[in-house]
């Protein structure tokens, strides 16, 4: 066996392989992780729902600090009290739009990857 043998056979062909079988088995695993997503929710109602109603409330969330900001900023009402839950809302800002933003992403990034493949979700 000579020293081009060896480049050009063996050892490339066995690191092919080895590569080869760690794609496929990450593959396999987003494949099967795909069907049971598939199984839960087949025509993906329940993500819809989800991205539907993460939405809304995300939209209350986002009017009731509007309205303690401006109850605060224009003295309106007992500005103490907004005070204390518009500081308590703008805490949550990051936390609360870090969720929103994963739930509906992923409900986008779902319906962008079938749309790419050409399925439909009804």
């Amino acid at each position: 066996m000579s020293f081009i043998d060896f480049f050009t056979g063996g050892a490339i062909k066995s690191i092919e392989n080895i590569a080869t079988e760690w794609i496929d088995t990450d593959k396999e695993s987003a494949e099967a992780k795909a069907v049971m997503v598939k199984a839960i929710d087949p025509n993906g109602k329940m993500r819809r729902d989800l991205s539907i109603f993460s939405s809304a409330m995300y939209g209350f969330y986002l009017v009731f600090t509007i309205f303690f900001i401006f109850m605060v900023a224009f003295g309106l009402g007992d500005v103490e009290g907004a005070e204390v839950a518009s500081e308590m809302m703008t805490e949550l800002f990051f936390p609360i739009t870090t969720a929103w933003a994963s739930i509906v992403g992923a409900s986008f990034g779902v319906n962008g990857i079938n749309s790419f493949k050409g399925k439909s979700n009804v």
